[in-house]
């Protein structure tokens, strides 16, 4: 239980409004409350103001619809102390503000009044995120990109690796269709779903998206400054995990034990794909899951710490006047929440005005985990709610603007094949799978290039849901009670079946088209009618080789998006490339064996070359040899002379 003491505190509050810097002496602050957690702060501050007038700046500006940003520093004056801890300091952004006035007579005609303001105050993100609610879709890019791009006036630093990687498609769907549901919800949900570390330091008013939890130098705590200290027991989980890829030529189940679990308790966890490594990956992640938290010992202080104690500071129990058998002694710790209350002993509107340093009855505790724990304590969040609904077109490059053609990329990664539509709303392109949607399997029905389609957006992915019309030509006269398909491109190269009425007798046709040439077959009543024809004013149609949705295909990556269409390639311009390349290739060829040659005859001369002086080298060799053994017989013979 937490036990209020009496401790000297210089504060210091600054108010910045609509641009405007205002500094609050210490002594009229008379009230101060606050909980910092890992993830961020909630405050709130009260204070007097000397006499005002009407029209005093602070409360014109107070009064106004401005940000408020609000700047508290916390510092126990404690002569004891050599070398006293950093002052506690909170950065954040006003929430709510109240105002209460008391009139104190006036000086040449003008009122004078004393006024209490009281702010509430939190972290940046807290206050700005949970107001921003974005609707966006974006391809080839990745969560690093994402956060920058909305961080606002924040300070984050992104030390994860996960942030970084290229995704083709990431969805923001946090608009009036999921109510409550914000930015930072978002935020908190994906560090969750990633086993990452969302963390605030209070400090330097900057997040952390990290991996790991952040580590520092460790301070030892004084026992005589601690009131109590109480062991928490988080409750400990009971399941286990199994992973269930639920593919029908290729299901899996893999369980991940636990060791505290409860034999037949699961949480499972549900897959569809067909890559391996994507279902590792998420069995990967469920493992880490499956921790068990550790011990957290509950803090109360009768004195101000020595040293620093706030949110992700590193501790230890240690020194003489910890008993040698008590919990966590000489044990590293983090600080994972702080609590601070401070209430002035003299409140009054009178008391302290101008004082840096006044009195206040304190309430102060703080819990500590093990600096070991990997898992991660995160505020309440909503989910976000996925997929989303948009129109698309598809996209297929090449040929007019009104081609049925279609296109299918195969990734080579993946071995999987997508359709790709364009969302004219944020002019991004996605893939989709390409499977038969509505159609049985025996059916081949690719959808065509700019047919409107309803798209389903999830956060990294998208589905082909369904079509919204017709394509030209397709739809029969009402009276007519037909049906049709249309194959091919286009209206001069395309076969038509067509079922309707006719003087309410069923009629079927089919009826192809290429350019000038025509084949009709016409079935009614009592007849079959049978028709080849070619008009010589269409003439023959002049054949085209685009090979655009060819090279889209081979551009497309599963991990990349692809951009807008190519454009259409003449036959010609194809042909001109291919013997270019064709010729690149055999000079490249040629000038290779060339190379080779050269090297070969190159080399032979060398080793030649090589050969010839160790020769030479040799009989030089040689040649020293019988000049040493001449110089031996010189010098006997002289010997012999003496």
């Amino acid at each position: 239980m937490t036990t209020a003491f009496h401790e000297e505190l210089q504060l210091e509050l600054t108010l910045t409004i609509g641009g405007k810097s205002f500094s609050i002496p210490g002594g009229q602050v008379k009230h101060v409350s606050a909980r910092l957690a890992n993830h961020g702060f909630a405050a709130s501050v009260s204070f007097w103001t000397a006499l005002e007038k009407k029209d005093a700046p602070l409360f014109t500006a107070f009064q106004k619809p401005d940000l408020v940003q609000v700047r508290l520093a916390v510092t126990a004056v404690d002569p004891e102390l050599d070398s006293p801890p950093a002052p506690l300091v909170l950065q954040g952004i006003a929430r709510s503000r109240r105002l209460v006035a008391d009139t104190h007579g006036s000086t040449k005609g003008t009122e004078r009044v004393f006024r209490n303001y009281t702010l509430e105050f939190a972290d940046p993100a807290q206050v700005l995120w949970r107001q921003h609610r974005p609707v966006e879709l974006h391809t080839d890019i990745s969560m690093a990109e994402i956060i920058d791009a909305h961080k606002a006036s924040l300070q984050i630093n992104q030390d994860w690796a996960v942030l970084r990687q290229k995704m083709p498609m990431l969805c923001l769907a946090l608009g009036a269709d999921a109510p409550g549901v914000s930015f930072y919800d978002f935020v908190l949900w994906y560090v969750d779903a990633n086993n990452g570390v969302w963390s605030y330091d209070n400090q330097k008013n900057e997040y952390l998206l990290a991996d790991s939890k952040p580590s520092g130098k460790v301070a030892p705590l004084d026992r005589l400054r601690v009131a109590d200290v109480r062991v928490q027991l988080p409750p400990t989980i009971r399941h286990g995990t199994r992973v269930l890829n639920a593919l029908a030529n290729g299901p899996t189940t893999t369980p991940i034990e636990q060791n505290q679990a409860v034999a037949g308790v699961s949480h499972d966890v549900m897959l569809r794909t067909p890559i391996t490594a994507q279902a590792e990956q998420r069995q990967k992640l469920e493992k880490t899951r499956l921790q068990v938290r550790q011990r957290q010992l509950q803090v109360s202080f009768n004195r101000f710490p020595s040293v620093d104690v706030f949110p992700g500071a590193m501790l230890r129990l240690e020194g003489p006047h910890w008993p040698s058998a008590f919990t966590g002694r000489d044990e590293d710790q983090r600080v994972l929440e702080l609590s601070l209350e401070a209430h002035a002993e003299r409140d009054s509107q009178h008391d302290e005005q101008q004082n840096t340093v006044a009195g206040y009855q304190v309430l102060l505790s703080a819990r500590l985990e093990s600096a070991s724990e990997a898992l991660v304590s995160l505020p309440p969040y909503r989910t976000p709610r996925y997929p989303i609904h948009v129109e698309g077109l598809v996209h297929s490059p090449g040929g007019e603007a009104p081609d049925r053609r279609y296109l299918i990329v195969d990734d080579e990664k993946t071995s999987l094949s997508y359709f790709r539509m364009t969302v004219p709303l944020w002019n991004q392109t996605v893939s989709v799978p390409a499977e038969p949607i509505h159609f049985p399997g025996h059916f081949f029905f690719p959808p065509y290039k700019n047919t409107r389609v309803l798209v389903e957006l999830h956060f990294d992915r998208a589905d082909l849901i369904r079509f919204l019309d017709w394509k030209e030509g397709v739809r029969t006269p009402q009276d007519g009670q037909g049906d049709q398909i249309l194959l091919g491109w286009n209206k001069t190269s395309q076969t038509a079946f067509t079922h309707d009425f006719q003087d309410e007798k069923p009629v079927w046709r089919m009826h192809r088209t290429s350019g000038g040439d025509t084949q009709i077959i016409r079935m009614g009543e009592g007849h079959l009618f049978i028709q080849v024809k070619e008009s010589p004013a269409g003439g023959p149609p002049t054949p085209t080789y685009d090979v655009s949705p060819q090279v889209q295909a081979a551009k497309t990556d599963l991990s990349a998006s692809v951009g807008g269409a190519i454009g259409e390639t003449s036959a010609a311009y194809q042909g001109a490339m291919t013997a270019v390349r064709a010729k690149m290739k055999s000079a490249q060829a040629e000038a290779k064996a060339a190379l080779g040659g050269a090297r070969a005859e190159v080399g032979a001369k060398v080793a030649e070359a090589k050969s010839g002086m160790q020769g030479a080298m040799s009989k030089l060799s040689e040649g020293v040899g019988k000049l040493s053994g001449t110089a031996e017989s010189a010098k006997a013979a002289l010997l012999k002379l003496k």
